[in-house]
């Protein structure tokens, strides 16, 4: 990912332990991070799929939160102003996530199991 740079290392999706998709051209270029989101990312096969996690009505954003997406591995973080009255100021991995939220994600099936199993297998290391 790092040889790839710019938008598409920005903007990927982590897919397994050491694959990332582009979504460049497709859905991803439509969909944003809320620190409340309304969606979630869902692994079947060998995609990945956006998944809403509640009613969302008509001429609403489809958002994600992106923390669900990024393993502790991953070296990304950034500002957040998504303006939800939840939001964390800062956009970091699952692993960084306060505990009340990881639990809440994973109650509520938003984390998928790869991005649980490298954050677990990181812990183990250090």
């Amino acid at each position: 990912l790092d040889r790839v740079g710019g938008s598409v290392q920005d903007n990927a999706f982590r897919f397994g332990p050491e694959t990332y998709l582009s979504p460049e051209g497709e859905l991803g270029d439509f969909l944003n991070h809320s620190c409340e989101s309304n969606a979630k990312v869902v692994k079947e096969g060998e995609r990945l799929f956006i998944v809403a996690v509640c009613d969302i009505p008509a001429d609403t954003e489809v958002t994600i939160d992106y923390a669900t997406i990024i393993a502790s591995d991953d070296i990304w973080e950034m500002a957040c102003s998504c303006g939800s009255v939840h939001c964390r100021r800062r956009i970091v991995s699952y692993s960084l996530l306060p505990a009340d939220v990881q639990e809440e994600y994973i109650k509520e099936g938003m984390i998928p199991q790869y991005i649980i199993d490298i954050s677990l297998s990181e812990s183990e290391v250090v």
